[in-house]
């Protein structure tokens, strides 16, 4: 997936803008006083020399001679104090704001259409993208805004070196000219050279050689390559890496040494022919100490100056890269993938209709959802069941907008949900997934999914009477406010299995979405906490449209409507009766699972608990 290359003044104008906005205008203002004193300070510095002999020469009493210097070192280090803190401030500026720029990334994260991102060329651009922020200071955003404050400094520098120069002769200010720019020239041809060499360096290190070094420090990575003795293999890998990133860097420093020995020479005839005019002019009398001193720092420094500019500039090159990923990425997340009109109803139950609905994911030959219609009326508990892989977990992530149809329209209420906005349709489905799981924050806000400000207590309180978790939390010694796990927070708490499950529910009951999905919430709990789970969801989804999803087809015996899902096709459907008469593939999955409880059953005794399962089995599923 290519990326969207923007021109450099307008990635100048967005960097720049963002600094000001995002930092406040005080901190482009150091930016731009460190910039000014770096031109005056160190000239004023290089000229020190030529006042001391300038004052000795002046005839002037010893005492005001050591008065005057006295003054001017002491402007110079007020200067240079001057100087040191705007450039500090201006450092600590362009710090923070590429830290504070992760939660602008985060936010376009959050922004960008689920599916689109999920994809290999989404991920792509996101890696690429998070190359402006987390590649340290010497590239990216903080790198590409300090080479401009680099390049103001060597530019006017220059522009005062050359008015100085000018005055001697104009043909040494074109001799200066003239073999800077033979080196800048030498150094961007060289620096095209090394742009392929470049990129596949940082291809290899941050594809190649960062995923061997995540799977080699991840403890259940560290499990297999233990047990099965691979580190031998990753060592030859990591040696193979290294290899491979030495050798790009190789041919980097041989481009770079080209440069660098051309500019030695050039410097080299420079200043064979500079300093011999200069010294040539103090010989003939047409110049004294004090301005040969004077001139031959200018010399010194215009080069320096020069050099400067070009790194600078080089500096600002190099970094419209990762900036212009950045901006891309942001283009990408902002992209519209929706409609922007409100749902017809909003906070009622809802029909829910596909017409023909396909779906492909990205580098598969065959769709995962295949030609599939269904109808779920306002207020209808459906259950989805099948073996692993039939497309149940893909169905119902059409169904609440994560994923779009490769073909077909999804209906609500009529309306073609294209037309929806993303965000509104959104909030008509409460989901619990299959990976069921909680952020390290407060209890509560973990429930409500909002700020303290925003969280309404009572219902807070009701979600967790209604998920049997609130006599738990009140136990608690920070009760709501406690911090769940231990990232973030010591005194954290980890919650079991049915806890987390409840909490889930919880969750659930706070948003209380007019259309609640349940995909396999379950799936870690035994069979008898699964089904008093599904016990509470059926009495929280009394008057809204639900669709459940279980591997054990017992659990979902309290819905109207079962649909067996086969290959990514709805294949068989009805009540529990209907299907099991139909002796198809659901009844043979029913007994399956029958037998398995029952012989649990034999293996533990005969356990009640394990006969509650096996006689919930000739229930409704």
């Amino acid at each position: 997936m290519d990326f969207k290359k923007y021109q450099i003044r307008k990635n100048c104008r967005d960097a720049f803008g963002r600094y000001a906005r995002v930092m406040g205008a005080g901190y482009p203002a150091a930016m731009a006083g460190s910039v000014a004193l770096s031109v005056i300070q160190p000239f004023a510095a290089m000229a020190l020399p030529s006042v001391v002999v300038y004052l000795l020469g002046s005839g002037k009493q010893p005492t005001v001679i050591f008065l005057l210097l006295a003054g001017y070192v002491i402007a110079l280090q007020v200067l240079q104090i001057a100087r040191g803190y705007l450039s500090g401030m201006d450092r600590k500026g362009r710090f923070m704001l590429r830290i504070r720029m992760e939660t602008e990334l985060f936010g376009a994260v959050m922004d960008a259409d689920y599916q689109e991102l999920e994809n290999s060329g989404g991920q792509k651009k996101l890696r690429d993208g998070m190359q402006n922020i987390y590649s340290g200071n010497g590239r990216g955003i903080e790198a590409y805004l300090g080479a401009y404050g680099n390049a103001a400094v060597a530019f006017f520098g220059l522009a005062v070196y050359s008015v100085m120069i000018g005055r001697i002769q104009i043909w040494i200010l074109l001799l200066l000219f003239l073999a800077t720019g033979a080196v800048m020239a030498v150094n961007i041809l060289t620096d095209s050279r090394k742009t392929p060499y470049r990129e596949k360096y940082y291809k290899v290190e941050e594809q190649d050689f960062r995923y061997l070094k995540r799977e080699t420090l991840v403890p259940a990575s560290g499990k297999d390559i233990r047990i099965y003795r691979m580190w031998e293999w990753f060592q030859e890998e990591f040696d193979r890496i290294y290899g491979e990133m030495e050798r790009w860097a190789r041919k980097m420093r041989g481009c770079g040494n080209i440069a660098v020995m051309t500019g030695h020479v050039v410097a080299l005839v420079r200043d064979l022919l500079v300093y011999g005019y200069l010294i040539a002019q103090m010989e003939q009398g047409e110049m004294d100490l004090a301005a040969f001193l004077l001139y031959v720092g200018i010399v010194a420094s215009f080069s320096g100056r020069m050099s400067a500019l070009t790194d600078a500039v080089n500096g600002i090159l190099e970094n419209s890269h990762p900036m212009n990923l950045y901006r891309d990425f942001l283009e990408f997340s902002h992209a519209e993938h929706g409609g922007s009109e409100m749902p017809a109803d909003p906070g009622k139950t809802h029909e829910i209709r596909l017409e023909h609905v396909s779906f492909r994911y990205e580098g598969n030959e065959e769709d995962s959802i295949k030609d599939l219609s269904l109808t779920i009326t306002p207020g209808e508990k459906i259950a989805l069941v099948g073996v692993n892989g039939a497309g149940k977990s893909t169905l119902v992530k059409l169904i609440c907008g994560l994923y779009r149809p490769t073909s077909g329209r999804i209906l609500l209420d009529g309306r073609d949900v294209r037309e929806i906005s993303p965000a509104a349709y959104r909030k008509e489905f409460a989901v619990v997934f299959q990976d069921v799981f909680a952020f390290a924050f407060p209890l509560a806000d973990n429930v409500s999914c909002k700020s303290p400000e925003e969280t309404d207590p009572g219902r807070l309180e009701r979600s967790l009477r209604e998920a049997d978790l609130w006599e738990r939390v009140q136990a608690m010694e920070e009760k709501e406010q406690t911090s769940i796990g231990k990232e973030l927070d010591e005194r954290g708490i980890n919650l079991s299995g049915g806890e987390m499950q409840r909490l889930m529910l919880a969750r659930a009951l706070y948003k209380d979405a007019p259309v609640v999905i349940l995909d396999e919430p379950t799936a870690a709990l035994d069979p008898i906490a699964e089904s008093r789970m599904y016990e509470k969801y059926h009495d929280m989804t009394r008057e809204k449209t639900s669709i459940f999803i279980s591997h054990r087809l017992s659990s979902t015996r309290f819905c109207d409507r079962i649909l067996y899902m086969e290959d990514g096709r709805i294949t068989e459907e009805g009540n529990h009766e209907k299907l099991m008469a139909r002796k198809g593939a659901y009844a043979f999955m029913f007994h399956t699972q029958a037998q398995y409880y029952e012989k649990q059953g034999e293996m533990t005794g005969g356990e009640p608990g394990n006969e509650k399962i096996q006689e919930g089995g000739t229930c409704n599923a």
